[in-house]
């Protein structure tokens, strides 16, 4: 039967089966990927920017088009993850906005909503270059819109305009110095290829193949890419920002051209996505900080993420060790990637309804709705046994041995589970698995993690280097800032009477993590260089003879994170290591936005 128009539920069906065509040629993306620079990250970007959406869309509730569109699009916006997939975000934001108002569409409106976000996603770009992904988005929209003003059906424009989108990706070879250098088309463009081929299955397009077909979506595009030059600038930065008011400095809707020439003298691969709501920031630059600090005076920075572009001076020696971490550990992001760390999901309960930590509720998600929901009630469970049992039979199918690191065992049962789900492994797998109680949280437990990790790429077997980092789980010094009780309160953990008190007096707890269990450290009369103050503070419990590694936790204060940075900059305190990162659900429903905390893990050469 023809279908003559797409409507909510069948736009959620096509854009699925668009990402699941994606995300099996994951590997193959990172292979070829030379342009803007050869750092082998094109398919894990694309994944890390669609795979949230794709875990949640089962819980959207939108039965309108352009409602289920706008959701989509600001997902994507916020998970959005390097050069490939801002401008995949770019180009469904786009879209999205082209359909409002419309509760099914046409192929003509369908045609017509691509073709402004094609023109909307070369504006996103400073610098737009053919032969890359706008391309192979331009060339197969300007089919798509003549198929479609021809009068064809759905199926027919979809199958017709998949042969021209392979057409021209096959022509990205030669059109730009990089690919004609590496043989290797543009991985990106391949990426949305490989996506439109997706929704072209979902559509019943012959030119796509059986519905069932994916493993052969990428076929002909498979090669080892030549040597190419490595990168010029040093890091790849992103932002989610949110735009101030901009008065008389720009017009009202011109703050993407307003950041985008703000930040060209910054770096190269500048491209901006969103509107003046939400902008979603991304740029090569050998300076984050600089780039940053004239961000912060024009927006809300929300969230930023900072990648090396450059090779380190050797690569991480192939461990046959599967790493595993309960949600409820952080560790780095470029750690968790280059490692292919599995994560064990703990349970978010917001109101009654579980939800999995970080597969169906993103971590900065979380502290949006509580920030925004005045009567929400959050609460967290410990992982299963039985999911404990899955993460280790899919991580022993892969390598011999298995590490997890858990969350303080006097905190949760997720300890004990993980434990009882070795008792269900057969009797052979069960030596095969350790796991550590780190006696810890959040990035606490990241950093014995990452020492384990440093351990055993030395040369360590696993049984030693569990060993060791258990004997230093006591060594980690921390302490944390609570901005307000009042989530605690809700949450049922802390009687009305307290969160009433502390607004009654004005004052910010302070918080640390000692011998296993969270213990109040006094507080702070108030928040004016509360940053500047937990820092002193902490210093007063380090060695000042030792070296340290560091890990700044927030929840939706990333500003705060770099005030924290700052002030550990002017120290005196000698630092080996050091990362931020979002914190974990636990802590945050806990402690509540605007919640910080220092880690800090004496070097064991400098310890005394």
């Amino acid at each position: 039967m023809s279908m003559k128009e797409i409507d909510a539920t069948k736009f959620k069906e096509i854009m699925r089966r668009g990402m699941e065509h994606l995300f099996q040629d994951r590997e193959l993306l990172n292979r070829i990927n030379v342009f803007p620079v050869a750092d082998a990250d094109t398919g894990d970007n694309l994944v890390h920017t669609l795979k949230p959406v794709y875990d949640g869309m089962d819980d959207w509730q939108e039965t309108r088009l352009d409602e289920t569109a706008d959701r989509l699009a600001q997902a994507m916006l916020r998970s959005a993850k390097g050069n490939s997939g801002v401008i995949f975000s770019q180009f469904f934001f786009a879209f999205a906005q082209a359909m409002r108002g419309q509760e099914a569409i046409g192929p003509a409106d369908f045609s017509l909503a691509m073709e402004k976000a094609v023109r909307e996603t070369y504006a996103s770009v400073a610098d737009p270059r053919e032969g890359t992904i706008l391309t192979v988005l331009r060339h197969t929209a300007e089919e798509f819109k003549r198929l479609a003003l021809s009068g064809e059906r759905y199926q027919v424009i979809f199958e017709k305009a998949i042969i021209k989108a392979k057409e021209i990706l096959e022509k990205t070879r030669d059109m730009l110095p990089q690919m004609k250098k590496a043989k290797v088309v543009d991985a990106g463009g391949l990426g949305f290829f490989l996506f439109f081929k997706g929704m072209s299955v979902a559509m019943g397009g012959r030119a796509s193949g059986a519905a069932g077909d994916v493993q052969d979506a990428g076929a002909g595009f498979d090669q080892q890419p030549q040597a190419v030059d490595a990168a010029e600038l040093a890091f790849c930065a992103e932002w989610l920002v949110r735009p101030r008011p901009g008065g008389a400095v720009r017009p009202r809707g011109q703050d993407r051209e307003f950041f985008k020439e703000l930040l060209r003298s910054h770096g190269d691969s500048l491209l901006i996505a969103g509107d003046e709501g939400l902008l979603h920031l991304h740029l090569h630059t050998d300076d984050p900080q600089a780039a940053e600090a004239e961000i912060a005076r024009h927006g809300e920075i929300l969230s930023r993420k900072v990648d090396s572009l450059r090779p380190t001076d050797k690569e991480r020696p192939e461990l046959d060790v599967a790493w595993l971490i309960d949600s409820a550990v952080d560790i780095p992001e470029a750690t968790e990637r280059a490692l292919g760390v599995g994560v064990v999901p703990l349970q978010i309960l917001l109101n009654e309804r579980y939800l999995r930590d970080r597969l169906e509720i993103a971590k900065e998600e979380l502290y949006r709705r509580m920030r925004a929901e005045k009567d929400l009630a959050v609460k967290t469970s410990q992982p299963a046994p039985l999911d404990f049992k899955t993460a280790f039979e899919s991580a022993l199918a892969r390598k011999s041995r298995v590490l997890l690191f858990s969350l303080s065992s006097r905190l949760s049962g997720a300890f004990q589970n993980a434990l009882a789900a070795v008792r269900l492994l057969p009797e052979a797998d069960r030596a095969r698995v350790r796991i550590v109680d780190t006696l810890n949280v959040s990035a606490g437990s990241g950093l014995l993690f990452c020492r384990a990790v440093r351990l055993l790429e030395a040369g360590l077997d696993v049984e030693s280097a569990a060993a060791d980092v258990e004997s230093r789980r006591g060594q980690v010094v921390s302490l944390g800032y609570v901005e307000s009780l009042e989530y605690a309160v809700r949450g049922g953990r802390l009687p009305a009477a307290a969160g009433w008190l502390q607004r009654r007096l004005g004052i910010r707890p302070l918080v640390a993590f000692e011998k296993g269990r969270l213990v109040r450290k006094g507080a702070l009369l108030s928040a004016r260089n509360k940053e500047r103050k937990v820092v002193r503070r902490l210093l007063r419990k380090l060695n000042p003879h030792a070296s340290y590694s560091l890990g700044i936790v927030y929840t939706d204060n990333p500003q705060a994170a770099l005030r924290l940075e700052d002030e550990l900059a002017k120290s005196r305190l000698k630092i080996s290591a050091m990362y931020q990162v979002v914190g974990a659900a636990v802590l945050g429903a806990h402690a509540g936005p605007g919640t910080f905390c220092l880690f800090a893990l004496p070097d064991p050469e400098t310890a005394v």
